[in-house]
């Protein structure tokens, strides 16, 4: 059978991998650190300040000669003396962290807000007077010190909220700051370090310096940008993807092999490891060349805390702050006009004197100012985004700063990565190539999703093939799948949260052949159905690896663009085979001969060459990335090969290096020589199947997307289009720019192209995201940015909306985003877009209704105090009815249903206020009935008692110039105690009623409701009959025994007659509500026949 030809051992080959992997300790393997640079440089004593110049210096494109020069270093590194003196010049190796602010500073920032400046006003005020009024009061009635707390409750309720809040955004502030705190916890705190011509384990990282040299091995956190030298194994990678955002691992080169030009970023330089970033595989000797906050991670704190420093105000908080200044400006212009309309009272007869009078009216202009100002929306703003939160949560979507959720609401573009979040960010391969004597090229799709092992190869029967036909290209395709790959599947039996039924251990391009090794089969029980994840996983790769023992790896490099490995059965001793996987390009020059899928091998001719060549070209334009699979059978290998076995007391490592061809990496291309290929494989990472749909939805909505990307431009377009940020029917030619390209041209070009359509940009460097967002805002975009690496932190802080990513995003992204995606998903972004818009327009409802309730209330004092009748409201009642009874059911207009046709409007400008011109003249007449009423009711319960209007607007002089006609009636019991309660209670309660009606009909701003009830929300309806039942329990409290409740709010029972009377003045709000949204409902109309 084919199997007899390969063998692979897993065991053998990890003991190759690490033996490989290390690092010899004596100075004297510097000696070929002069081969590479050119001959040794002595090491000089410094004596004064070094110029290097850490800032300037082009460290990816000078010479390893060049740069030991200008660092004064030598093979031996640096003298501690040396370095003592460099620490001192250059600083230690650690980010530095910007002066944060005091808790003084941070408390200030809380009331720079003019809703709260206004309350504090008021507040200030309000306790001046009431600091007056106590002395008059004590002056008077010594003995009474219960007056002292009923005097200063106005202004001690008002205090408490503004503390509240103020308690609530410090805390907030202090969470923020968590970003460079994450940031410096990716610098390593120990190295190995050559001081004094001997390693040093276990350094202090922070003590580095320009000039040391240091030792990098597997899993080592790299701890200052270094210059790699030497190579201690055949390959170095390391994982640049906190710094690049790329999830693929990156080759390094010693010495001079991997100069960049000057100006190249971070991709490009290939002879340079960074700060923060991770080595995966290899081992190498570096030199420092930058530290601190010179290294490439001190630039992106930088840049985390310039954009900390420019971060602007959300949508809401801009509106809000409009909203406060025009109310700022309001009030005043009431509050004056009213004291001023009052002057010629002040000599009135009740007061003592002028100062007395003009005092009084000063308090009944705060009054209307208490009435005018809505003491609980900021505590409802921040109840109603909380509450916003927690059903975002449930979509996948951790909000960290509670404004961003309105943001969402009027999110204009979208910036967005493509690996993870547009993509699985899970390699698949998708396309099988084999070949055929009838038709040469053949190609095969794959059948199923990411690392699960579950699906087909369309035309192979799985496991049939394999073995009718042993010696047949798709068994030794399967093969090298599984036995020249390091990488495994894992399944889950049990999993949940962020863990996944199969994940993949290793390269993502390696798993994508081990789940193609399983989907062709053939090595273990093919009944998928009774399987568990754990055991389907890898069932077919875990039996060629324990039937084939791998005897030798030859690791891939740069130069063949290869990987192979010798494998020989374990059953019999035919000797070894090569198995090859590598890039099409350079593989198959290599191939002398082609294996077709009934096993026959045939000379690779030209035109059959030409034709698999148009083949892979084509797979590259789709595009994929193609892998060619070839093997060298036994026959042809060198003698020493294929008896190449290490003994029972060595590894494959220390086998390989005792082996005269296996030793030398230069000679493995002659070794891959004279191949025989057997098939292409073409890998995707394939696009996120519900991304499409939610890009549509984005265009419906009128939201752009830009991706941004580090991949090729055809890979880039071709992913645009698959998910439509690029469709068939769009006019022009495609938005794709390399970022290079792109920041050539001139700033107009680039502002230009920004303003309009869905773009595309390749090969973008990690400062040019932050650049973007800068020009969108610019522009007045309102950006979301998607980011997960630690060089997209300064681009999500600066954005209105930093998304991080919750599965691939690095701690740092996270402190710095304003939100993070649970899944990776985009589409879960648009769900959120769709959430922050419903959250805005239930906001508006809300504030809109406290406000036309404030309005009432400001309408019902006006016209008191034009008509000069005693106050139907006190400033005890306002502070009730805006914190107890009006708060419950705005916070409940947050839960109000979406619009149907929400995500098909466009997003709303970022400068429409929250209340527009139609709305404000609408709650200004709602406002004006509200008032009416509550003063209504006021005066008729006076009339009732025998009083005219005109002895009523002259109160202050009852028992003076007039007197009640009823006997039974004194001047005192009709003005003041229970007298002056009751009508102040049929007021109270009147308002109460109405700001209740007016909240049921609030479940649409628009829509009748008699279309859209309260039924829609049931949570409204508990809003209403909660503070109904508070209301209704201070009313009756002395009747419940508690008689002292109700008399500190001014309050006293009321009678059936009293409800009737209330009734009669409230209700007609529904009508006056139902006439203004018919009106405003033609109003749109007319608007919308405009606009066509």
């Amino acid at each position: 059978m084919f199997a007899g030809h390969i063998a692979c051992d897993t065991v053998h080959a990890a003991s190759f991998r690490a033996s490989s992997f290390g690092i010899s300790r004596p100075v004297s393997s510097f000696h070929r650190i002069r081969d590479i640079r050119g001959g040794a440089v002595e090491e000089k004593t410094i004596t004064n300040v070094l110029a290097y110049n850490q800032t300037t210096a082009a460290i990816g494109s000078m010479t390893i000669k060049s740069l030991m020069k200008g660092l004064s270093s030598s093979i031996d590194g640096l003298s501690s003396e040396d370095a003592s003196k460099r620490l001192e010049q250059y600083g230690p190796n650690k980010l530095e962290a910007p002066p944060s602010k005091s808790l003084l500073q941070l408390i200030a920032e809380q009331f720079d807000d003019k809703l709260v400046q206004i309350l504090l006003a008021v507040a200030v005020i309000s306790g001046i007077f009431s600091f007056m009024e106590m002395k008059a009061h004590i002056r008077e009635n010594p003995g009474e010190a219960q007056h002292l707390l009923k005097s200063f409750m106005e202004p001690l309720i008002i205090l408490a909220i503004l503390v509240l809040n103020a308690a609530v955004g410090v805390w907030q502030s202090k969470q923020a700051e968590g970003s460079l705190e994450a940031l410096k916890k990716l610098q390593p705190s120990l190295t190995t370090v050559l001081r004094d011509g001997k390693w040093i384990d276990n350094f202090d990282a922070t003590e580095l310096v320009p000039g040391d040299i240091i030792q990098i091995r597997v899993g080592d956190k790299i701890p200052a940008d270094s210059r790699i030298m030497r190579l201690e194994s055949s390959v170095l990678s390391l994982d640049e993807g906190s710094l690049t955002g790329e999830s693929v691992t990156v080759g390094k080169l010693p010495g001079d092999e991997g100069l960049a030009a000057v100006g190249a970023p971070v991709q490009d330089m290939a002879s340079v490891v960074f700060a923060g970033t991770v080595c995966t595989a290899g081992s190498a000797i570096a030199m420092i060349v930058k530290t601190g906050m010179e290294t490439e991670m001190g630039k992106i704190q930088k840049g985390v805390t310039d954009a900390k420093s420019e971060e602007h105000k959300t949508p809401l908080g801009i509106k809000l702050d409009e909203f406060g200044e025009q109310l700022t400006k309001i009030i005043s212009f009431i509050c004056v006009a009213v004291w001023a309309v009052s002057i010629p009272k002040f000599n009135d007869p009740t007061f003592k004197n002028w100062m007395e009078g003009s005092v009084y009216y000063a308090k009944v202009a705060v009054a209307l100012g208490v009435a005018a100002i809505p003491e609980g929306l900021p505590a409802v703003i921040t109840l109603c985004l909380s509450l916003g939160t927690r059903r975002m949560a449930k979509r996948n979507v951790i909000v960290r700063k509670l404004p961003s959720v309105e943001t969402l609401g009027c999110t204009s573009v979208i910036c967005t990565d493509k690996t993870g979040t547009l993509t699985t960010n899970e390699m698949t391969a998708v396309s099988l190539v084999v070949f055929e004597q009838d038709q040469a090229v053949s190609e095969h799709r794959i059948f199923g999703s990411s690392y699960s092992p579950i699906g087909n190869v369309d035309g192979i029967i799985k496991g049939q093939e394999i073995r009718s036909v042993p010696c047949g290209s798709v068994a030794d395709i399967a093969a090298v799948a599984a036995l020249c790959n390091d990488a495994k599947i894992v399944g889950h039996d049990e999993h949940g949260g962020d863990e996944k039924e199969y994940e993949r251990v290793g390269e993502p391009t390696e798993a994508a052949l081990c789940i193609l090794a399983e989907k062709l089969g053939g090595m273990s029980n093919d009944n998928d159905g009774r399987h568990t994840p754990s055991i389907l996983a890898s069932s077919h790769v875990d039996s060629w690896r324990s039937k084939f023992l791998r005897t030798a790896t030859l690791e891939f490099n740069r130069d063949r663009k290869s990987m192979s490995v010798l494998c020989t059965s374990i059953d019999n001793d035919d000797g070894n085979r090569l198995l090859v996987k590598g890039a099409p390009n350079l593989l198959i020059k290599r191939c002398t001969h082609i294996k077709y899928r009934d096993g026959t091998v045939a000379k690779l001719t030209g035109d059959l060459r030409r034709v698999i060549e148009a083949k892979t070209s084509e797979l590259a334009t789709r595009p994929l990335r193609c892998l060619a699979l070839a093997v060298k059978e036994t026959e042809y290998l060198d003698q020493s090969l294929k008896d190449h076995a290490p003994d029972e007391t060595e590894g494959t490592g220390d086998a390989a290096r005792k082996h005269p061809l296996l030793s030398d990496p230069s000679k493995y291309a002659d070794i891959e020589s004279g191949l025989t290929l057997c098939g292409i494989v073409g890998i995707k990472d394939p696009a996120r199947p519900e991304v499409a749909d939610s890009i549509k939805s984005c265009t419906e909505a009128g939201i752009r997307v830009i991706m941004i990307t580090g991949d090729a431009k055809d890979t880039a377009i071709a992913i645009a289009k698959d998910v439509n940020i690029f469709t068939e029917t769009q006019d022009g030619p495609l938005k794709a720019f390399e970022g290079r390209e792109f920041f050539k041209k001139s700033k107009e070009e680039q502002l230009e192209v920004l303003k309009t359509g869905n773009i595309v940009f390749c090969r973008a460097e990690p400062a040019d995201k932050q650049k973007l967002i800068k020009m969108l805002q610019s522009l007045e975009e309102i950006s979301a940015m998607t980011g997960d690496g630690v060089n997209d932190a300064p681009a999500l802080q600066q954005a209105d909306i930093g998304v991080a990513m919750g599965i691939t995003g690095t701690e740092v992204s996270k402190e710095a985003a304003d939100m993070i995606l649970v899944d990776d998903n985009f589409s879960t972004i648009v769900s959120a877009i769709e959430e922050g818009r419903c959250i805005y327009a239930n906001m508006q409802a809300f504030i809109c209704f406290l406000i036309s309730c404030n309005m009432g209330e400001v309408f019902a004092i006006l016209l008191s105090t034009i008509l000069g009748v005693p106050e139907p409201l006190s400033a005890m009642h306002l502070l009730w009815v805006n914190l107890v009874t009006d708060g419950p059911p705005a916070t409940a207009l947050g839960f109000n249903p979406p619009v149907p046709d929400l995500m098909k409007q466009n997003p709303r400008p970022h400068d429409e206020p929250i209340m527009t011109p139609w709305l404000l003249t609408r709650y200004c007449l709602t406002g004006l009935y509200v008032g009416v009423a509550t003063v209504g009711v006021f005066i008729g319960h006076y009339i009732e008692q025998g009083i005219t209007l005109s002895q009523l607007t002259r109160f202050t002089k009852c028992g003076k110039t007039w007197s009640p006609s009823n006997a039974d009636l004194s001047c005192s019991n009709l003005f003041t105690g229970h007298g002056r309660m009751l009508p102040q209670t049929l007021s109270l309660t009147t308002l109460v009623c109405m700001e209740m009606l007016k909240a049921l009909a609030a479940v649409s701003v628009d829509n009748s409701i008699f279309s859209v009830g309260p039924q829609d929300n049931p949570l409204l309806v508990l809003g209403v009959v909660v503070p109904m039942l508070l209301h209704l329990l201070v009313v009756y409290s002395s009747k419940l025994g508690l008689p002292g409740l109700g008399q500190s709010f001014g309050m006293v029972p009321l009678s059936i007659e009293n409800w009737i009377s209330i009734l009669k003045w409230s209700t007609p709000i529904l009508l006056v509500e139902e006439i203004l949204k018919a009106i405003g409902r033609r109003k749109m109309r007319k608007d919308k026949e405009k606009n066509v």
